[in-house]
């Protein structure tokens, strides 16, 4: 193949190749630096191709190799960063395992109120309910229910500021 005819077939190919590369990483600089790869890689091969179909053929699978390649060093995490995520990770544990003493502690300490307050407070907290249902459930006044999940808050507040000295 002459240069000549490179440089035409080039011409006709270009929009095809772009297309290819913007189908797999959606950014137009990238794909415009994988077509001119994919390029240059066809003029080291220029005297190897046949006809323009196998030209046409070849350009596209340089280009989707060369997307693909693209996109899998996008996702490598870098090795300086391997420390920072492993922190992280045992930051997230560690977390993790602050949030699950943290509830138990809670249901315990709900657990240890009086009867009817916890009682209350679970159905105001954790069904959702308003007071009025509450007290025509429990055949009480709202006034009881109000004043049942106020001390069950306070109890629960002084537990709390208990527990963190």
């Amino acid at each position: 193949m002459t240069d000549g005819e490179f440089c035409k077939m080039v011409g006709r190919l270009r929009p095809v190749i772009v297309s290819v590369s913007l189908r797999f990483l959606q950014d137009g600089q990238e794909a415009e630096d994988i077509t001119q790869d994919t390029l240059l890689r066809l003029w080291t091969i220029r005297d190897r191709i046949a006809d323009k179909t196998a030209a046409r053929a070849i350009a596209t699978v340089i280009c989707k190799n060369l997307s693909i390649s693209r996109l899998r060093a996008r996702r490598t995490v870098p090795l300086e960063l391997a420390g920072e995520v492993r922190q992280i990770t045992e930051q997230c544990a560690q977390w993790a395992l602050e949030e699950k003493e943290n509830a138990e502690w809670l249901a315990e300490t709900i657990d240890g109120l009086p009867a009817a307050q916890m009682t209350i407070l679970k159905m105001s907290q954790q069904d959702g309910l308003e007071n009025s249902r509450i007290a025509e459930i429990l055949g009480i006044s709202e006034t009881t229910v109000r004043t049942a999940l106020c001390k069950a808050r306070k109890s629960l507040l002084l537990s709390l500021q208990n527990r963190d000295r």
